[in-house]
């Protein structure tokens, strides 16, 4: 999966007004749950975490991909490059922020409710976001190209069969040479009574207008009973 490749060409994007606001419905769902230490799953480059300090939660990062991690580390946050399974530590709550768990199927996705479970101390909140059927239909799908001097992106993403396929070709110059790289990404449609058997009590659900008229994203409160 071209998880790294969406890392590198991130900055291209330009969609850092709606990820501020999403990172601030984020912040402000966890002040309001009255926790204090947060463990950032799938991080990213940190511009979440940095948002979190910056409201004094105590935020620790994990990202499975390390080009990522090294960001976040390059702005002196805590971040590991390690899957969520393997953490030791437990936490108030949990985030997972901006299509993480769209990124995984049933069976994975079942599996990583199981490993939220475990970091989380009793009681303690997994907050996550996932696309609306709306968010994939009429939001993610089509066109996207984006034209630099030193660097050319264009994606195209075709929502089938409840599965939203994306194809990343990145055009960058490297010593006066343009390099080529390309890759593809699967998102999945998640559909929230089947998140309800995973093992996590589901509190709360706030519909959000990040990119459409409708809601395209849906924000879920789940708690460790």
């Amino acid at each position: 999966m071209g998880l790294d490749l969406y890392a590198r060409i991130e900055p291209l994007l330009g969609f850092e007004e709606e990820k501020r606001h999403l990172y601030t419905i984020f912040l402000d769902k966890l002040e309001a749950l009255g926790v204090h230490k947060v463990l950032d799953i799938g991080c990213g480059s940190g511009a979440f975490m940095e948002l979190a300090k910056k409201r004094g939660f105590a935020i620790k990062g994990i990202d499975i991909s390390c080009v990522m991690v090294e960001r976040a580390r390059a702005k002196g946050l805590e971040t590991d490059c390690i899957d969520v399974c393997d953490v030791k530590e437990h936490f108030e709550a949990a985030v997972a922020i901006f299509d993480v768990i769209n990124y995984m199927d049933s069976t994975t996705l079942a599996r990583f409710f199981g490993c939220v479970r475990e970091v989380l101390e009793d009681g303690g909140y997994f907050v996550c976001d996932m696309n609306t059927l709306y968010g994939f239909e009429e939001v993610a799908q089509g066109t996207l190209v984006v034209e630099r001097e030193d660097a050319c992106v264009a994606i195209e993403a075709e929502f089938v069969d409840m599965k939203l396929h994306t194809k990343i070709l990145h055009f960058y110059e490297d010593s006066g040479c343009y390099r080529k790289e390309k890759d593809s990404i699967i998102q999945f449609y998640h559909d929230v009574a089947d998140l309800k058997r995973l093992g996590l009590g589901l509190v709360d659900i706030d519909l959000v207008s990040l990119f459409g008229e409708e809601a395209d994203k849906a924000l879920l409160v789940w708690q460790k009973d």
